[in-house]
């Protein structure tokens, strides 16, 4: 058994590490999420209702994950991507669900264990750690009871991917071009031109001023500006409050000491039969060795060196080792935990066969007290107890702001908070955390706050949240021509050098296209030839003589190495561009020769990445033709409104 568990791990282990190391997101079919649900409109696939509660919360995830990247508000073109790809996930999930449903897919409970096992969230110092499993099962809300179920019916979902995968194959052409394009080599050269180069050579005229002015108006607006004052509320501030309480800590204790208890485990062996062609055979055989076994003196080990089928564990005497008995549900594990220390139980029936078992020792489970781990727990309770009053005071900040929608000086009395002020807000403000938060900034600046309305709290950060109070408005005004004249000319000198930069770029690369060499080039061009001992000055271009790169050559700018790997080498000429990097400088850039790589030196893992690649499009035809025959009704509003 283990040893059949083993072998099928070797080949399926990637996919069941791969969704668990996403063990609380949708994978594409639902990761661990139920395939099961109230019935709703949201969604139904051929007649099928999936879980609106699911669909939702996962959106939910998704935007709240995107958050950070966009304080403001989701763009509404990021915004529909999330929807489509929630959307197109649950859709192939249930698709998948009801093929592995149509098809009979199933997985052993000795594969949802193992599985379990080999997540890395789940170890601790590289074995399976029971208190870790239960502490990440607690914060995401899940029991284990719960969890084990949904990953069962994720193995069996990924069975199906399994069967594609293991029938894609790939030709030795094929496995020779994939060699040849990963371990290709191009000779490159180039030259950096910085925008800083042609600054100093540039020079606008008054006219192109004036143009610059007049096209780049908001760089010369004075900023939007308002009087703020607000109140603020720190759960940092709060802790400093909290004192530890001997009955508040035992109470917590009561809450969380399931933590520091250990199951009982036992030290089992086992003896399988595989029933085979012949089940009647096998009971018989593993009878007669279970009578075998409890003869006075027998040797439980030896017998199962000698009769045991499961290849894992018969050249250890059958050990399974010291075990908990969430690792074998089940028949086999109800079996182990039934019996007496020494005593020899069977034969045993599972889907594997017939098993005849001995519990060596029944290790009790434990606690550990309040006593021993007060220490430990401490700083965690004057965090949570921070944490519970920071929550019942942001309640109480809410509602006094509404309340007192017109003043913030009977929620500053109510809660003893001071009330701040900032004489001139607006973005951009120096060394203020305020105007580092685009949250604090859009309610500043929102119309009722503007009004004389408090503004609802705003979250800055976790455990940190202001009410704010606007007052004398300076909208934005367009600055005189004269008193930002300076900086007009700075921002026109950088354009006209910006343009000049992309010129001679764009002329340097059209010569080397006509078949004009390097080092006409270079002079052209008066770059410094090769990297100098000491770092070049701001504005002095560089230039990096024609050697062999890879596709990953980290010394060579980004978009240069994707170019020149994209570059067609036609009639055994020269391929020659300019491209402009993120800061502004140009990149003028040839490529002279090809070399294709060579063939990988083990063939079998070349073959492997090879046949998956293959597999992943396989598995992407097989969804796209179930949906194009599937009935796929949807209602937008239910989940995303």
């Amino acid at each position: 058994m283990l040893q059949w568990i083993n072998d099928r791990m070797k080949v399926f282990g990637w996919l069941f590490i791969l969704p668990l190391g996403l063990v609380f997101a949708v994978w594409g079919v639902q990761g661990i999420v139920s395939f099961s649900g109230q019935a709703d409109r949201g969604l139904k696939v051929n007649g099928k209702a999936v879980s609106l509660e699911d669909m939702r919360t996962q959106y939910q995830q998704r935007t709240a994950q995107l958050s950070r990247a966009f304080p403001d508000e989701i763009p509404a073109d990021v915004k529909k991507k999330i929807q489509d790809g929630v959307l197109d996930e649950f859709v192939n999930t249930e698709l998948v669900a009801q093929k592995v449903a149509d098809r009979r897919f199933s997985v052993s409970d000795e594969e949802v264990v193992q599985s379990i096992k080999s997540y890395e969230g789940f170890q601790v110092g590289g074995q399976f750690n029971k208190d870790a499993y239960y502490a990440l099962l607690k914060a995401r809300g899940y029991t284990p009871e719960r969890f084990e179920a949904e990953q069962k019916k994720l193995l069996t979902a990924r069975a199906l991917e399994g069967a594609l995968y293991l029938s894609a194959f790939a030709t030795p052409l094929e496995i020779a071009r994939v060699g040849a394009l990963k371990g290709e080599t191009r000779e490159l050269a180039y030259a950096v031109l910085p925008v800083a180069k042609y600054t100093a050579a540039v020079k606008p005229d008054e006219a192109a001023i004036k143009a610059y002015y007049d096209a780049h108006a908001d760089e010369f607006k004075t900023p939007d500006t308002v009087k703020l004052s607000y109140i603020q509320l720190k759960v940092s501030d709060i802790a400093h409050e909290v004192s530890i309480d001997e009955g508040g800590l035992k109470a917590y204790y009561d809450t969380i000491k399931e933590r520091f208890s250990e199951s009982e485990k036992r030290h089992a062996r086992h003896i399988l039969v595989q029933a085979g062609s012949d089940p009647a055979a096998a009971e018989k055989k593993a009878k007669d060795i279970y009578a075998e076994a409890t003869k006075p003196g027998a040797d439980f080990a030896a017998l199962a060196q000698k009769y045991s089928q499961d290849a894992g564990s018969a050249k250890q005497g059958g050990d399974l080792g010291t075990i908990e008995k969430t690792f074998f549900p089940g028949a086999f594990g109800d079996a182990i935990f039934s019996m007496k220390a020494g005593e020899i139980k069977g034969p045993v029936r599972t889907e594997f066969g017939w098993h005849v078992i001995q519990v060596e020792e029944i290790l009790p489970g434990k606690s550990k007290s309040f006593d021993e781990v007060k220490a430990t727990i401490e700083p965690e309770y004057k965090r949570t107890e921070a944490e519970r009053r920071f929550g019942e005071r942001q309640e109480k900040l809410e509602q006094l702001a509404f309340e007192n929608a017109g003043s913030l000086e009977p929620v500053a009395r109510a809660l003893k908070l001071q009330i701040q002020e900032i004489p001139a807000f607006h973005a951009g403000l120096a060394d203020n955390e305020l105007a580092g938060s685009a949250k604090v900034l859009k309610a500043a600046f929102s119309s009722d706050v503007i009004g004389g309305q408090n503004s609802r709290p705003v979250e800055i950060a976790p455990g940190n949240v202001v009410v704010v109070r606007s007052t004398d408005h300076q909208p934005p005004t367009l600055q005189a021509f004269a008193t930002v004249h300076a900086q007009a000319e700075q921002g026109a000198r950088k354009l006209l050098a910006a343009k000049a930069a992309e010129a001679a770029g764009q002329q340097a690369a059209a010569s080397l296209k006509a078949g004009e060499k390097w080092d006409a080039i270079v002079k052209t061009l008066g770059t410094v030839r090769a990297t100098p001992p000491k770092s070049p000055p701001a504005d002095a271009a560089r230039f990096e003589a024609a050697k062999f790169v890879g596709r990953t050559d980290k010394d060579v700018p980004a978009p240069v190495l994707k170019d020149a790997f994209r570059a067609i080498l036609a009639g055994g000429k020269p391929a020659a561009a300019s491209a402009t990097l993120p800061n502004g400088d140009v990149v003028v850039w040839s490529v002279s020769a090809v070399k294709a790589g060579e063939a990988a030196a083990d063939l079998g893992t070349e073959r492997r990445t090879v046949a998956g690649q293959i597999a992943e499009g396989d598995i992407a035809t097989y969804i796209g033709a179930m949906r194009s025959k599937a009935d796929i009704k949807f209602n937008p509003a239910s989940v995303f409104e």
